[in-house]
């Protein structure tokens, strides 16, 4: 059984040849390049063209750092410009025209390193000097779990002998920070039990509330402040009610992006019961199970190398599929496809 991938990273190859260097030691090799400040981005995909790109692509924040800053570590290091750039992400991939700063290059052969995350709603912290933290970036309260966080996965370094848009030259590319997980429910086959309105609270350690600039991968990782919960509920239909659940076809219950690297998922599921599907009175009844990741890697492949068959990771997606049942509580991942994550078998206790 295998998850479903978003987008896939590429490698640190190019940053370490720039660490290898000092500030001011740029190879000059006459590439060609304009005097102003213009790059390369795109959204990097697992699958080709037709996966999704992110939610948030087209509300971007593209950061260029004086690299001597990096190099030297600084405390509390400030962006040289902190550009929005007005359209998509992969409007500015090769063979298009790429983003123009409207910035020069600074003097001397100066590296200015590339770096970039979305959406542009992410607020950076204030420092004790008034300073914006563009290391620490605050999620919207709003939009805890339903925001879709994209990082740029590899800083890019160029200077004005060495331009960002050479010939041959990097892309900065992005990639989804978080994982996300999607949820269905429906009734075992042969129940002929009465259910609706099912709610799905997760758990705060794994609500990511901001995201850190991590210094160690060069990206930005989301983190929990373990504050905050979220539910994800049932939709009503059209009469201001719920769909019943049927053994046929599982109903969406919905999708959140939580913090990577999950190798579980608790949660509390609570699912209104009735009588029959006329009831006035409906009860709730809940239980708090816990979710397994089974995942089916490839060795072979670059993405799957070195990851665990039981983790969650950035840039991954997983889908559990919950079936309300008098058997008891069993996971039965492996018996259905990849693409459908998970089945989670919920027990229904008898009324009161």
């Amino acid at each position: 059984m295998r998850m479903n991938r978003l987008y896939i990273g590429t490698g640190m190859l190019g940053m370490l040849f720039f660490a290898a260097c000092s500030q001011n030691d740029v190879p000059d090799n006459g590439a060609s390049g304009s005097a102003e400040m213009r790059i390369y981005t795109d959204v990097a995909r697992a699958d080709g063209e037709e996966t999704d790109a992110g939610s948030t692509a087209n509300d971007a924040v593209f950061l260029f750092w004086d690299f001597g800053d990096v190099l030297g570590n600084a405390v509390d290091p400030t962006p040289l410009y902190v550009k929005q750039p007005e359209k998509h992400i992969d409007t500015y991939k090769r063979p298009n025209e790429p983003y123009n700063t409207g910035e020069l290059y600074p003097d001397g052969n100066r590296r200015v390193m590339a770096t970039g995350y979305a959406p542009a709603t992410l607020t950076p912290e204030m420092r004790t000097d008034n300073t914006d933290n563009y290391e620490r970036l605050t999620i919207p309260k709003d939009g805890l779990c339903k925001t879709d966080v994209l990082t740029s996965i590899t800083p890019i370094v160029a200077s004005a002998a060495l331009p960002f848009d050479r010939e041959y030259g990097e892309t900065l590319q992005f990639m989804h920070a978080q994982s996300r997980v999607y949820f269905y429910a429906k009734l075992a086959k042969g129940s002929k039990e009465f259910l609706k309105n099912v709610r799905i609270k997760l758990s705060h350690t794994v609500v990511a509330t901001h995201v850190e600039w991590n210094r160690y991968k060069s990206l930005y990782v989301p983190i929990a402040s373990g504050q905050e919960s979220y539910e994800l509920a049932q939709q009503p239909n059209d009469d201001n009610d719920y769909y019943m659940l049927t053994p046929e076809n599982p109903l969406e219950i919905g999708w959140a992006y939580i913090v990577p690297g999950q190798t579980d998922l608790s949660v509390e599921v609570t699912v209104a019961r009735g009588e029959s599907a006329e009831a006035t009175e409906w009860k709730d009844f809940t239980v708090e199970p816990t979710f397994e990741f089974k995942i089916e890697r490839d060795a072979g492949d670059d993405w799957d190398k070195g990851k665990n068959e039981n983790t969650l990771y950035a840039n991954e997606s997983y889908t559990f599929t919950l079936v309300f049942s008098e058997e008891g509580i069993e996971l039965i991942g492996n018996e259905c496809p990849w693409e459908e994550g998970g089945y989670l078998v919920i027990p229904i206790y008898p009324f009161n």
